[in-house]
């Protein structure tokens, strides 16, 4: 076990700074910026309350950040889960019926019930997440060098 450990703690490093990063990106535009209150207005409009919106923006910048760190790993990506299945169901709910600029991609898109710019992104960070509940932050992290 001990020759297989050293490759489960750079797996999980390295799912903790790509989905981290994207994270503290996805999360910045949610809490500051010109963007934030087009994107609070339009999860309002299709029954997204705003203190959720807000809390989600939140979870994603302190949480990616954590991430990075390796902090608190399992906590946050159990809650990173909450969430992914929770925007999966909404794409699949209530924006699936919602009419969004599509482009060129709108018959795409119907075909494939959203995965096309939809919810692929969110399926892919929940199975990281996953991997990252099962494995912790690893030694290279936080979490490691704390003992959590």
């Amino acid at each position: 076990m001990g020759f297989l450990s050293g490759y489960t703690d750079l797996a999980s490093l390295a799912v903790r700074v790509v989905i981290g990063v994207l994270m503290i990106i996805h999360g910045m535009p949610k809490l500051a910026g010109p963007s934030r209150t087009q994107m609070r207005e339009g999860m309002k409009r299709v029954g997204v309350p705003t203190i959720l919106f807000d809390l989600v923006g939140l979870l994603e910048f302190v949480g990616g950040l954590f991430l990075l760190l390796g902090f608190l790993t399992r906590i946050v990506s159990a809650l990173f889960i909450l969430e992914m299945v929770g925007t999966i169901v909404l794409y699949n709910t209530v924006l699936w019926k919602t009419p969004m600029p599509r482009g060129a991609l709108e018959e795409a898109f119907k075909r494939t019930h959203g995965y096309l710019s939809g919810w692929e992104l969110d399926t892919t960070i929940l199975a990281c997440m996953i991997v990252t509940l099962i494995l912790g932050g690893g030694a290279l992290s936080l979490d490691g060098l704390l003992g959590l």
